[in-house]
């Protein structure tokens, strides 16, 4: 009984690098999406703050309409940075998945 234990340990503490691989990998595939869509966000927001600023200079808005639009630019943006973190929620729940099943596959090696 002591060798098997001592197997399932050695194969558990075997498994931290491949875990850290696989969040390693995930992060870096990921890391792409999220710079292209903070680019994409911000071109966005650069478009409207930019566009407003200057319905502010020619006097088509007040100050006040100018601070509601961008705190509604700002709400807005929020929302799709959250919808950016639902997907990537899923996706770490792969990676949990993904380390169960190496997890579990090694354990039964082991046994």
């Amino acid at each position: 009984m002591p060798d098997k234990k001592s197997n399932i340990k050695t194969a558990l503490d075997g498994l931290d690098d491949q875990v850290v691989d696989i969040v390693g990998n995930y992060v870096k595939r990921r890391r792409q999406h999220y710079e292209a869509a903070a680019k994409a966000l911000h071109a966005n927001l650069k478009e409207d703050a930019a566009r407003y600023a200057i319905m502010l200079a020619d006097q088509q808005i007040t100050r006040e309409d100018f601070d509601m639009l961008m705190k509604g630019r700002l709400a807005q943006l929020k929302i799709e940075l959250l919808s950016e973190m639902s997907i990537s929620k899923t996706k770490f729940e792969g990676i949990a998945g993904d380390v169960l099943k190496l997890t579990v596959n090694t354990l039964l090696v082991a046994i």
